[in-house]
């Protein structure tokens, strides 16, 4: 089973994932929690941590790919120009999911591809993996990236806490 990211409509995350869900299949969707501006107050709502995609764990045979695309609210899935799905190295995924599931928050950051890959090797987030962007001689930032939606994530981390991957 490898991991495949779906794009989604416009704030249909949720429905696909409950819809997908009720079909058996095995649905990654990030949610954090965003302050929502409503007509009098705010309110705190999850949301998808990248909006417009999910992520689904199968064989992408003929057949799942036609049951996936024809889902209300999926757009397609990532995949090269021909269309062929690829797939996301479930490191990636874990270390997102390990994030989403630790005390931390995360926060957008723009896609990097250089700097040093490293690996959590304590506390909550032992075992993730991400570029890690030193910002001063004990701190530094965890930079958890998905290479095929070229979206990245950040958090603050100890130095001393990561290693060389």
């Amino acid at each position: 089973m490898k991991w495949y990211a779906l794009k989604t409509k416009s704030r249909h995350e949720q429905k696909v994932n409950a819809y997908l869900s009720n079909l058996n299949y095995n649905i990654f969707l990030p949610l954090v929690e965003v302050w929502s501006r409503r007509k009098d107050r705010k309110k705190k709502i999850k949301a998808a941590l990248f909006p417009g995609y999910i992520f689904i764990s199968c064989e992408m045979s003929g057949d799942t790919r036609h049951e996936i695309i024809k889902v209300p609210g999926v757009a397609n899935i990532i995949g090269n120009r021909s269309g062929v799905p690829i797939s996301i190295p479930d490191h990636q995924i874990e270390s997102v999911r390990k994030i989403v599931e630790s005390d931390f928050v995360p926060r957008p950051h723009p896609y990097l591809k250089v700097g040093d890959m490293v690996i959590v090797k304590e506390g909550q987030l032992n075992g993730a993996t991400g570029y890690f962007i030193r910002s001063d001689d004990e701190k530094g930032k965890l930079i958890v990236s998905l290479d095929l939606l070229g979206r990245s994530l950040e958090i603050d981390i100890d130095a001393l806490s990561v290693e060389k991957f």
